[in-house]
This record gives structure tokens, C-alpha cells and sequence, in this order.
């Protein structure tokens, strides 16, 4: 594996602050008149130290290598809560359902080359990132590996692992960070969107497609097309056979990474979940077959046609460059796609 500093990219987590106190303009001004006392100095904070050593990173991939292709070779998930969590998790336990329901076999991952590197943090929890190749399938993949520590000691897990077809060279064209880069914060309204918004500005574009005024802020790139696809293919799909409801896409209650690049702009990993509810309202049953996967309804417990209603909840994991305001338009890098749960009759 070759570890590459210095293109490597370092992430940083965005907490939500809805409902958080501000500072309080007069508080220090009244103080001052109960006591003459002088207030302590407040203790110097902590200096930020790299999350993990290059060492340290790259034993980390190679163990999660191995772990993640024994879990995939038995298809078990409790294998892959060891190596895995949130998101990356829900969609590995989705997958080895369908596979074992449907006789599949998961391909196999050959990581061949990586780029990373690690935060500057000053806690818990602990982060870092890798762009690993994968020639484990022909065309090859990069992974986009997100790590997490949640406390001292505890393992290092993915959380996140879209991939894009770009496998080797530059993330991305025109996309660079710097070896030790600034967090982004969720509301840097310097951005063309603010990172903690992308997920729900995304939601918007894809589900109304051009009648959407912030549809314009991203690339018509394939992951954009392919997204937006299967919100208008389900729509037809039910519709043209008298059946009932909506497909539409809403922010995942997800965490959201956010790192600034060198042009003033920033990359962001976040969720994003589609919604498809239907009714039958003729007589005309519904399957649903696709190409790595086979029969979904039946890999979900379902019978292979449904007849009377339908209700499914897939996740998009999605890394997606946000320009400075003024400066372009968001382009999406690297996804990956599977229902996480699928109900009906």
C-alpha cells in the first residue's frame, strides 16, 4: 500500500448546534460589579495533535481490509460491526441479507494503493480518511474510507465507505487540500452551500429536478444523474401501472464531514435517503430485479411481486466538492447505494 501525505485529504465532524446558547454580551460586565475578586484565567486549551500517525493509518486499512473480506466471504454482519458503524454498517447488513437470501457471493476487495491523512484534533472522537483503490472488480474503484475512534482505546471503524470510478490520480479535477487543512463548519455561508445544508439542498434537486431553484447549484454529473434517476424511474415505474404515492429524497440522519480545500472550497461526506411509498390502485403486481443484487423484494423477505403496497428506504453515502460562493457549481465525487429497509405486501 503507498501512503501519500501530500495529497491527502483530513476530515473533520460537524455537530448541529440548534438550540445552543450564545455567549451573553453583559455577562462579564456584571460580574464585575458582585466581585472585585480577580477571575481565574481559563486554562490554555490542548494543542491539536494528529489523530493517528502514517503508521498508525496505514495498520489501521490493512487490518480493516482483512476483517471486511472475511465478513463479506460469510456474509455476517456481526463480523462487520467490529471494523464498522453507522451508515457503513446498515448498508453491509442490508447487502449480506439480500446476498444470503439470493445465493450471491460478494466480490472480493484488493486494495492496491491509498492516499490519506490524519486531523488535527484535540479529543474523542478521532478521525481520518483514505482513498484506497480497489481492483478487487474490474472496472477498479476508489473507496473513500471514513474512520472513526470513538474513545481512547476503542477501535478504529468505518463510517463511510462511497467509492468513486475515478481510481488513481487527483480525487478529483481542480481538487486539492492542503496535508493538515482548516474545518469546515456546518454554517460557513462562504460556500455556495453551507456544509450541514448540502444533504437537504441535494434532497431538493433530485426530487423536483429542474423546477428546484438550487438544482442549478450542482453538476449534471453521473452520481447527480444517477440519483435523480431513481426518483423519476420509480415515479414512472409506479404510476404507469395504476399504483399510488411519491418517491423522494430527504437529508440521512447521518453525520456530516466537512474539510476546506486548497481553493477555498470544501469537501463534505454525507447521507441522503430516498423514499418510495405505493399503493396498488389497479390489479397489476410489481417485482423489483436489478443487475448485482437480483430479486430485492424477496432478499428483504418480501414476495418476489407485491400486489397491494410498497414502502422502501434506501441510502446514498455521497462525498461531493461545495466551491466558494460565485466560484461553480457542487459536484458530487463518490457515492454508494442500498436499501436499507424495504416493506410491503
Amino acid at each position: 500500500m503507498r501512503w501519500t501525505p501530500a495529497t491527502a485529504l483530513v476530515v473533520a465532524l460537524i455537530f448541529a448546534t440548534a438550540g445552543c446558547g450564545g455567549d451573553d454580551e453583559g455577562a462579564e460586565d456584571r460580574a464585575a460589579t458582585i466581585s472585585s475578586k480577580p477571575s481565574a484565567s481559563p486554562s490554555p486549551r490542548p494543542k491539536p495533535s494528529p489523530a493517528i500517525s502514517t503508521r498508525g493509518a496505514e495498520d489501521v486499512l490493512k487490518r480493516y481490509l482483512s476483517a471486511v473480506s472475511q465478513a463479506n466471504a460469510k456474509l455476517d454482519p456481526a463480523r462487520a460491526a467490529k471494523i464498522e458503524t453507522g451508515s457503513a454498517l446498515k448498508i453491509h447488513t442490508a447487502q449480506y441479507r439480500v446476498y444470503r437470501k439470493n445465493d450471491l457471493r460478494y466480490p472480493p476487495v484488493k486494495y492496491v494503493g491509498a492516499l490519506g491523512a490524519a486531523p488535527m484534533v484535540t479529543g474523542y472522537p478521532k478521525w481520518f480518511f483514505t482513498a484506497a483503490t480497489d481492483r478487487g472488480s474490474e472496472p477498479a474503484t476508489r473507496d473513500f474510507l471514513l474512520f472513526v475512534q470513538e474513545r481512547s482505546g476503542a477501535p478504529w471503524r468505518v463510517t463511510y465507505a462511497p467509492f468513486s470510478s475515478r481510481a488513481t490520480g487527483a480525487l478529483a479535477p481542480g481538487v486539492d487540500v492542503a496535508d493538515f487543512p482548516a474545518v469546515v463548519a456546518a454554517g460557513d455561508n462562504t460556500l455556495a452551500t453551507p456544509p450541514g445544508k448540502v444533504a437537504a439542498v441535494l434532497a431538493g434537486a433530485v426530487t423536483q429536478g429542474s423546477a428546484n431553484p438550487y438544482a442549478k447549484r450542482f453538476a449534471q454529473d453521473d452520481i447527480f444523474q444517477t440519483v435523480r434517476g431513481k426518483i423519476v424511474d420509480n415515479r414512472s415505474a409506479y404510476t404507469s401501472n395504476d399504483w399510488a404515492g411519491t418517491s423522494r429524497a430527504v437529508a440521512g440522519q447521518t453525520p456530516v464531514f466537512a474539510v476546506r480545500t486548497k481553493s477555498g472550497g470544501a469537501l463534505v461526506w454525507f447521507g441522503l435517503d430516498l423514499l418510495h411509498s405505493y399503493r396498488n390502485k389497479g390489479d397489476t403486481n410489481m417485482v423489483w430485479d436489478t443487475e448485482t443484487a437480483g430479486d430485492m423484494q424477496q432478499g428483504f423477505g418480501l414476495p418476489s411481486e407485491v400486489t397491494s403496497s410498497i414502502t422502501r428506504q434506501e441510502r446514498y453515502e455521497l462525498v461531493a466538492y461545495i466551491p466558494p460562493k460565485g466560484k461553480g457549481t457542487m459536484r458530487l465525487l463518490a457515492s454508494r447505494w442500498f436499501p436499507l429497509s424495504v416493506r410491503g405486501s
